[in-house]
């Protein structure tokens, strides 16, 4: 989850919270952030060095020039395709702005209900299209929790993503490669337990009491085919929410 190939990108939002969220989720991940605070801003950062932009996440509702005004001046100034743009909106629903957003050169629109792992996902999707292209195991962001047990000590951690061969677990454990551990969880929408044990194949260096994504990669080991095939269809549906 954590980039080691650092990416500009600029974070335009009036809201100082959202601002700081998304800078504070996106240099975790590896990224380097400047913000700004609103649209006038924002094209004055674009005509200091629109070369030095990778992408730019973009809140659609700003005063004096809101995020729909800088579409439209990047696409009359001749700037479109320059650098990637994904907006973000805390007001419109997707449906009725994608059409428009897609015809000003927007590469995706997401809600402010979004959890660090969704940020990260759309994002680095944009900036990694080859990484991102159908992968043979692919993964997809998440968030709820799931208990795991090492030997007689059981414990509580969050999934962060999963694929059908194995997840991202964030603990404040420090879990080292190797460790054999039994997971239980239940999918959203599902109301079944699954039973799993999988095998600790890396860790973050950073502690997981300082880190939004610390933790560890799990490989599933000889899971029950009805778990596969319980965590397959899951992933399918989660894809679609995507467009993948």
């Amino acid at each position: 989850m954590i980039t080691k190939d650092s990416k500009n990108i600029i974070v335009a939002d009036d809201s100082e919270f959202f601002r700081v969220k998304l800078s504070d989720i996106l240099t975790e991940a590896g990224h380097i952030i400047r913000i700004v605070k609103g649209g006038s801003e924002l094209i004055k950062e674009i005509q200091i060095n629109p070369n030095g932009i990778d992408i730019i996440l973009l809140d659609l509702q700003m005063p004096n020039v809101d995020g729909f005004g800088v579409l439209e001046w990047i696409n009359n100034n001749g700037l479109r395709g320059k650098f990637h743009v994904l907006a973000i909106t805390g007001v419109y629903e997707t449906t009725s702005v994608l059409e428009r957003l897609k015809k000003l050169g927007a590469e995706g629109l997401m809600t402010k209900a979004f959890t660090p792992e969704e940020i990260v996902f759309r994002v680095n999707k944009i900036l990694f299209p080859l990484k991102a292209a159908k992968p043979a195991d692919p993964r997809v962001p998440i968030s709820f929790p799931v208990d795991f047990s090492i030997g007689e000590t059981t414990s509580t951690g969050y999934l962060l993503n999963i694929s059908v061969s194995g997840m991202f677990l964030h603990t404040k454990k420090t879990l080292f490669p190797g460790t054999v551990l039994h997971l239980r969880f239940i999918l959203p929408g599902s109301g079944r337990v699954i039973n799993i044990k999988g095998i600790v194949k890396w860790c973050t260096q950073m502690s997981g009491e300082k880190s939004l994504f610390g933790g560890a990669g799990i490989q599933f080991t000889k899971p029950a085919s009805e778990d596969q095939q319980l965590i397959k269809e899951f992933i399918e549906e989660e894809l679609k929410k995507f467009g993948s």
